[in-house]
């Protein structure tokens, strides 16, 4: 009887031990499925860190640009520039006020 005791002892001991190695086992798993989330988000991070570096650059270079477009619309737009456009493309002048007439409808 002694003999039967020890082989369910031995047993038993035998099918803990293979529970602890499947646990240990879904838990290995589960760190590297954990880690590898961790280092996806990570490199993601970083992809969306270096699009964002791209976009404030190419913000930057935007503004620089409408900025001086403003500078040539408002040098364009100055009246002494006018009348020098007028008279070198059109051939206009500045007239008298006995040249000017007023028309009524």
């Amino acid at each position: 009887m002694a003999a039967c005791l020890d082989y369910q002892t031995v047993y038993s001991r035998r099918s803990s031990a293979a529970l602890h190695w499947w646990m240990q086992l879904v838990a290995a798993v589960m760190l590297l499925a954990t880690l590898s989330a961790k280092v996806w988000i990570k490199i993601e991070t970083t992809d969306l860190g270096y699009q964002l570096a791209e976009e404030r650059k190419l913000t930057v270079e935007y503004d620089m640009q409408r900025r001086e477009l403003e500078l040539q619309r408002s040098v364009l737009l100055r009246p002494d520039m006018l009348r020098k456009a007028a008279k070198a493309r059109l051939g206009m002048d500045v007239i008298s006020p006995d040249q000017a007439r007023k028309l009524s409808y």
